[in-house]
């Protein structure tokens, strides 16, 4: 009897640590975010209510990241800096076309934290590969001095860099890096900038979607459903970015 009982009790053990090893595990989800949105989704996801989920975050250009996508990378989620690339993933059958959200519109803002020039260049992302940069060379084209000599940043990320650096004295650059920089550090040079009229260049628009080949829909569509709640609406907008019902008067 003593020992059927110690199987037995063997057996109710070793189910329940599978049991709760299943509960307990966490899943990864791997997303691919747009060089502007990774500092403020780490920051989102602080009070995420995703428990048992680790978001991986990889960020790069919305061009680099939608390259990846289409040649077999292992992404789950795509938040773009532009509306054209998650649109481009789902007539491409690479994305679920009932996932799309808008979940920010960028704000540029024109950055010199030095009162004299270091030279003539202006930073900003390269127009082929970043919405930001599509942007920032319309705003300029129609507002500085031509010609207007440009340096290129990678993305968003990299033309702030190229003015927090001193190697360029002026930037076209995203509010929320500046606000996060500023968040940070608490460096009054984060805050000697000026938000560009959003009428004055075309609409940054930041949409995400679920890869299709993922197998982690659950998480996915969570983790989409937290960025539009209305709590996060509002603290994106805290954090440098307007929200689309924001854009009605534009």
């Amino acid at each position: 009897m003593s020992k059927l009982y110690n199987t037995w009790l063997g057996y109710f053990l070793l189910i329940a640590c599978m049991l709760s090893c299943s509960v307990n595990a966490k899943e990864t989800l791997q997303v691919a975010v747009a060089s502007n949105f990774k500092t403020v989704l780490q920051t989102l996801l602080k009070k995420s209510p995703l428990p048992n989920v680790d978001v991986k975050i990889s960020a790069a250009s919305s061009g680099v990241l939608y390259s990846q996508i289409v040649h077999g990378a292992p992404f789950d989620v795509f938040l773009s800096a532009d509306d054209f690339r998650p649109q481009s993933l789902i007539k491409e059958g690479y994305a679920e076309q009932s996932s799309l959200i808008t979940y920010a519109l960028g704000e540029l803002a024109l950055w010199q934290p030095k009162a004299e020039k270091v030279n003539d260049k202006v930073a900003i992302a390269n127009p082929r590969f970043s919405p930001y940069g599509r942007a920032s060379e319309h705003y300029a084209n129609n507002h500085f001095k031509k010609p207007v000599n440009y340096v290129y940043g990678n993305n968003i990320t990299h033309a702030f860099q190229f003015v927090e650096s001193g190697n360029v004295g002026v930037g076209l650059v995203a509010v929320s890096s500046l606000k996060a920089a500023y968040s940070n550090t608490q460096d009054q040079k984060y805050l000697d900038y000026t938000v560009l009229p959003t009428n004055q260049y075309p609409d940054i628009i930041q949409q995400g979607v679920i890869i299709s080949s993922t197998k982690k829909h659950a998480s996915a569509k969570q983790l989409m459903q937290f960025l539009m709640a209305e709590a996060t609406q509002q603290q994106l907008i805290e954090l440098g970015y307007r929200i689309k019902d924001n854009n009605a008067s534009k």
